[in-house]
């Protein structure tokens, strides 16, 4: 069978069988691009030390007005560059998917970014096939540590978009099929279903059915929003694996519809969890069925986000079990105090503001926010993300 896409990109386990992957979410930011984000991830770079690194969507805020005026390329250039040097810089090898909101309104489009991202030479990223649904959709290889089989691989789906009012894209049919074909491919040249990881930027449907909902006494607790209004949630312990920070501050935005994504990752074992960003303010991991359901917290600081628990997820992988690893999340908090914090002004606007448009209505009725505080808050929420 040829390639879906001619050779694959690889990367090998240490010389100790070890290998280290970071996952970073929502940096969410523009040209003006917010000095603690970049700190935390150059301080969180060298103390995990990562072999990979995946950023997984809405590096940037194509809604960010400061790209609304002047020469748009070049600031969201500008943009991205700030947020990837810090791993650039230390030679660590990086790859991506898109968010939402990277292209979205003044951004630039994604074909135009990823020429940004190539003109690193540590980015493993590819436009992917062009017939299929999305842009970059991409596989990484993990050889053994002298390179000679392949024992791991690493998916990069693009989890397509959020309309304005808030809809999340599903995973098209056309995309589960590219990931069945490599999935086959890999097989044809190894004998057998490769372990790997996918990542993403949307959630699937299936986070909810880690959840249970809980009553409104119970503290903390996500609020439902649309189908789930008036509801409460929080995480299921029947599928909860405990981590060392775990959080569940607004519940999913997920599609709709359910393309059957989740079942046929699920369908032959290979994919041993699927990670994703999108929800800020969540972070945990849940088993379901046969496969792990990661979110990772937002990094970012110019968006709303966990406070000082926001963060990066770390995963472990070991060339002698490859059907298992290790992951934990650093938090800004493990190396800074809010003393620390640059413009904390800002950080206090996005520290209050809201999730989605849904969220900051209720505060609007019931009179907690007044006036032109109640106009801000909207236009935040109707420009942050929209929560389904």
């Amino acid at each position: 069978m040829a390639s879906p896409l001619g050779k694959a990109k690889s990367l090998k386990f240490k010389k100790d069988g070890t290998f280290r992957i970071m996952q970073i979410a929502d940096t969410q930011d523009t040209n003006i691009t917010s000095k603690n984000t970049v700190e935390f991830i150059g301080k969180a770079l060298d103390s995990e030390n990562p072999d990979l690194v995946v950023f997984t969507g809405d590096q940037i805020k194509g809604y960010g007005l400061s790209f609304a005026t002047g020469n748009r390329d070049k600031k969201v250039a500008e943009a991205i560059r700030n947020i990837v040097t810090p791993v650039a810089e230390r030679n660590i090898p990086f790859t991506f998917v898109f968010g939402n909101h990277d292209d979205q309104a003044f951004g630039i489009s994604k074909e135009k970014q990823m020429i940004v991202y190539k003109s690193f030479p540590t980015c493993l990223a590819e436009p992917g096939d062009p017939s299929i649904s999305g842009y970059g959709n991409h596989y990484i290889n993990i050889l053994s540590s002298d390179g000679k089989k392949i024992l791991f691989n690493i998916y990069l789906i693009d989890s397509l978009s959020a309309s304005l009012d808030g809809h999340c894209s599903a995973v098209s049919e056309e995309q589960i099929a590219w990931y069945k074909s490599v999935r086959d491919y890999l097989k044809d040249g190894t004998g057998d279903y490769v372990p790997s990881l996918l990542f993403q930027h949307i959630p699937v449907p299936e986070m909810w059915n880690v959840l249970k909902e809980v009553p409104k006494s119970h503290k903390p607790h996500a609020v439902g929003y649309r189908s789930h209004y008036g509801k409460y949630y929080w995480m299921d312990e029947k599928y909860l694996i405990p981590g060392n920070c775990d959080f569940l501050l607004e519940t999913p935005a997920t599609p709709e519809k359910n393309s059957g994504e989740f079942n046929a990752v699920a369908e032959k074992g290979d994919v041993l969890a699927m990670f994703f960003g999108h929800d800020h303010n969540n972070s945990f991991i849940s088993h379901y069925k046969n496969v792990i359901l990661g979110y990772t917290q937002g990094c970012g600081f110019n968006v709303y986000g966990p406070d000082l628990n926001r963060g990066v997820r770390v995963i472990d992988l070991e060339e002698n079990n490859v059907r298992e690893f290790k992951t934990h999340t650093v938090m800004y908090k493990d190396f800074y105090t809010s003393k620390d914090l640059h413009d904390k002004l800002k950080y206090a606007y996005y520290k209050f503001a809201p999730p989605s448009f849904e969220s900051v209505l209720p505060l609007i009725k019931k009179g907690a926010i007044a006036g032109g505080v109640a106009a801000v808050a909207l236009g935040a929420a109707l420009y942050i993300k929209n929560k389904k």
